[in-house]
C-alpha cells in the first residue's frame, strides 16, 4: 500500500482519466437533460408508451453494459500505479515475464499448427478457444491478438536481455563479452522465431506491423551490434538464403497455404462495418451512447443489405468505437492520456540516468514499441478488447512513469 501511494502522480491521473467517463455515464439525469441527448428519440418514444418517459435516466443507453465495461477497466488501469511503484529490477522482471509468456505462447502455437484444426478424427488439445481454427493462436482466442502478443514478446525478449546485461555485475570483461555474444545469438534466434510466428497467425495487420518490433529490437541491441559494410552484406546474404530455403521447404505446406490464403482481400467486411459505424457515431455525437454499448447501437444502424447470420460485436477500429460510445468526451480523454504518456516517454528518455528515471533505455523502448503496436493495430481491429493486451498496455504505461520518490532506481 505504501508503494502504491508513492507511485508517480501521472500514473494515478492516467488511471482516473480512464475510469471517469463510464462513471459519469452512469449518473441518472433528469428527463429535461437525457431526452435532449442525441439519439434518444426512439428511447423517449418507447418509454412514453409505458408512461416512463419522465423517469430519470443515465447518460448511457445501456447501464448494465457500461457497468460491465467499468468493472473490466478497474483491474486493468490498477496496473499503471502498481508498475509505476516498482524499481528498475522489479520492472525488468515484469518485462522478462512478458517475454517468457510470449515464448510459451509461441511453443503452444507451434503445437497448434502441427496438430491442425479440429477434424472428424478428433480435435487438437492445444486449441483452447477455437477448435476449428487453422492459425497460430497461442493463448489468445483471436489470431490478430496473438500476432500482437508475439510482436510485443519479441521486443520484450530483447529488452529483458539488455536489462540483464546492463544491471550491475561482478563478471570480468572476458566473461561479459561471452555473455553479450550469447545474448545477441539468443535475441537473433528469438526474433526469427517470433517473426515466423506472427506470419503463422495469419494476421495481415500483424504482418504489416512487423517493421515496428524489428526496428525496436535493433535499437535496443544497438550498443552490442558492430555494423560494417562487410557484416551488413553477409547478414543480407544469409537472410536471403534462409528466406529462399524456408520458401522452398514450406511452399507446399498446408498450414502455410491457409496463411497465404488470408492475403486475398476479396469479401473483406471491414469497410461496410466502418461505414455503418460512422453512421452510428453521427447519431450519438458528441455525447456518445455509453461505454460498452457498441453492439446494440450498431445493430440499430446496420444496413439491411449487409446483415448476415453473425453479429458484429466490434467496430474493428478502437478509435471509431470510442467515438460511438464516448463521443467527443471519450476522444478528448484519449488525447489527454496520450499526451501524458508521450510526455512521460520523453522525460524517461531524457532522464534515464537520474534518480527519478523510469529505468533503462531498453524498458523505455519496449514500452514505446508495445504501445505503438497496439495503437496502430487498433486502427483496423480491437486489440485492447483482449484482457491480456489491455494488461500489457497498462504495464507499458506504468513502465514510462518515474520511480517513486525515495526509491532507488536499481531497487
Amino acid at each position: 500500500t505504501a508503494l502504491l501511494v508513492g507511485a508517480d502522480r501521472k500514473a494515478w491521473i492516467v488511471a482516473g482519466l480512464v475510469l471517469i467517463l463510464p462513471i459519469v455515464q452512469l449518473i441518472p439525469l433528469p428527463p429535461a437533460l437525457w431526452q435532449r441527448l442525441p439519439g434518444r428519440e426512439l428511447e423517449t418514444a418507447s418509454l412514453a408508451l409505458v408512461g416512463a418517459a419522465d423517469h430519470w435516466m443515465p447518460w448511457s443507453m445501456s447501464p448494465p453494459r457500461t457497468v460491465a465495461s467499468l468493472l473490466v477497466m478497474v483491474p486493468t488501469v490498477a496496473l499503471v500505479p502498481i508498475i509505476a511503484s516498482l524499481g528498475r529490477r522489479g520492472r525488468a522482471l515484469v518485462v522478462a515475464l512478458i517475454a517468457a509468456m510470449a515464448i510459451l505462447a509461441l511453443i503452444v502455437g507451434t503445437g497448434q499448427i502441427a496438430g491442425g484444426p479440429m477434424s472428424a478424427a478428433g480435435g487438437n488439445a492445444l486449441r483452447f478457444y477455437v477448435p476449428e481454427a487453422s492459425f497460430l493462436n497461442g493463448f489468445q482466442g483471436n489470431h490478430n491478438s496473438s500476432a500482437d502478443m508475439l510482436m510485443i514478446g519479441m521486443v520484450a525478449l530483447a529488452a529483458a536481455v539488455r536489462e540483464w546485461l546492463e544491471l550491475p555485475s561482478e563478471s570480468d570483461r572476458k566473461s561479459r563479452r561471452r555473455h553479450v555474444s550469447m545474448a545477441l545469438a539468443g535475441v537473433a534466434l528469438g526474433t526469427v522465431l517470433f517473426t515466423m510466428g506472427v506470419f503463422l497467425t495469419g494476421s495481415r495487420a500483424g504482418t504489416a506491423l512487423l517493421p515496428v518490433p524489428l526496428l525496436a529490437v535493433a535499437v535496443i541491441m544497438r550498443p552490442w551490434l558492430k555494423f560494417s559494410r562487410r557484416t551488413v552484406l553477409i547478414a543480407l546474404a544469409v537472410a536471403a538464403i534462409a528466406a529462399l530455403a524456408a520458401l522452398t521447404l514450406l511452399l507446399n505446406n498446408a498450414a502455410i497455404g491457409r496463411v497465404l490464403a488470408r492475403y486475398d482481400f476479396a469479401g473483406e467486411g471491414r469497410p461496410d462495418i466502418w461505414r455503418d459505424a460512422l453512421y452510428a457515431m453521427r447519431q450519438y455525437f458528441p455525447f456518445g451512447s455509453g461505454m460498452g454499448t457498441f453492439q446494440p447501437v450498431f445493430e440499430a444502424a446496420e444496413r439491411l443489405e449487409v446483415v448476415t447470420y453473425s453479429k458484429t460485436g466490434r467496430a474493428h477500429n478502437d478509435l471509431l468505437e470510442l467515438a460511438i460510445e464516448g463521443g467527443a468526451f471519450g476522444l478528448a480523454l484519449l488525447t489527454m492520456i496520450s499526451a501524458i504518456l508521450a510526455n512521460a516517454a520523453r522525460q524517461a528518455w531524457a532522464s534515464r540516468h537520474s534518480e527519478r528515471s523510469s529505468g533503462g533505455r531498453a524498458q523505455v523502448l519496449f514500452a514505446i514499441a508495445a504501445l505503438a503496436v497496439i495503437a496502430l493495430h487498433s486502427q483496423v481491429d480491437y486489440p485492447l478488447r483482449s484482457m491480456s493486451l489491455a494488461f500489457v498496455a497498462a504495464t507499458c504505461a506504468g513502465l514510462l512513469m518515474p520511480f517513486p520518490r525515495g526509491r532507488k532506481p536499481g531497487g
